[in-house]
């Protein structure tokens, strides 16, 4: 397991004053607890993942790599990324974390690269109640299918201590924030000059809690589903979608599932 995975998921004691949690339990090392009281523990602890913990690291990388191919649209470039992400993992292992005595474990899967060169963490799948009421939050607008998909396997994730992806209960809040802020500046204009209507940017991506945004934005529909462009709160602006074959260097991206293989690459 990577160094700085085990940093992160740490708890605080007298020792140990950096921690980050108050209780952590590794529940891939600690395979002698019963579903029954870890499940009491941590209510958002779905069964499988309990289950996943009592496999061999080797058996976790390689089902979980499979579970996404399941789950995710099949694009062959994507498939290809997908090999090459689990193909540089080391362990995949199921941590659960408590922030204060009487609060609920949460738990988290870390995916941990392997020469100790940094990991990803994501939340529990979404519940079809939460993505029901994540589309009610958005009624007029069709979020991407590949986007849902993924809430399906992670809501919330990211890499390292970045703020990442949002968990779906918070898109609405983070999204109302997020305009009202955008309509007390001068108006957001795209890399061609055009104005953009703050309501039609949806951020779904935030970086280490900067005003650096992923947005989902309803006035582009490249692929029949709404692409995904970079907002700067620095610059004003979003990336130019007249350029996506330099999608990196512009940020701006035909599906959601494009977006995700950029992310994914190697950190550093």
């Amino acid at each position: 397991m990577d160094s700085h995975a085990l940093e992160y998921y740490s708890a605080y004691t007298d020792d140990l004053p950096h921690g980050h949690f108050h209780r952590i339990i590794a529940l891939h090392d600690q395979k002698e607890i019963q579903w029954s009281l870890i499940s009491e523990l941590s209510p958002r602890l779905c069964k499988g993942w309990f289950e996943l913990a009592h496999l061999s690291a080797r058996d976790r990388i390689d089902f979980l790599h499979e579970f996404w191919m399941t789950k995710l649209p099949y694009h062959s470039h994507f498939s290809e990324s997908l090999d090459t992400f689990f193909a540089s993992l080391d362990d995949i292992g199921i941590f659960l974390t408590q922030n204060a005595n009487d609060e609920p474990y949460e738990p988290q899967l870390v995916y941990s690269l392997a020469d100790n060169s940094g990991f990803f963490h994501g939340g529990p799948p979404a519940t079809e109640a939460e993505i029901n009421d994540l589309q009610k939050d958005f009624q007029d607008i069709i979020l991407p299918v590949d986007y849902l998909s993924f809430l399906q396997i992670h809501n919330g994730f990211s890499k390292l201590t970045d703020t990442g992806i949002m968990k779906s209960m918070e898109m609405g809040a983070h999204y109302r924030e997020f305009v009202e802020m955008l309509e007390k500046e001068e108006p957001i204009l795209t890399g061609e000059g055009r104005v953009v209507n703050p309501k039609s940017l949806i951020p779904f991506y935030k970086s280490f809690g900067m005003p650096f945004f992923q947005c989902f934005w309803s006035e582009w529909y490249p692929e029949n589903e709404m692409g995904n462009v970079y907002y700067s709160g620095l610059a004003k602006t979003i990336s130019d979608c007249s350029k996506t074959d330099f999608r990196v260097e512009t940020m701006a991206f035909e599906t959601f599932v494009d977006w995700l293989v950029f992310y994914l690459e190697k950190i550093g």
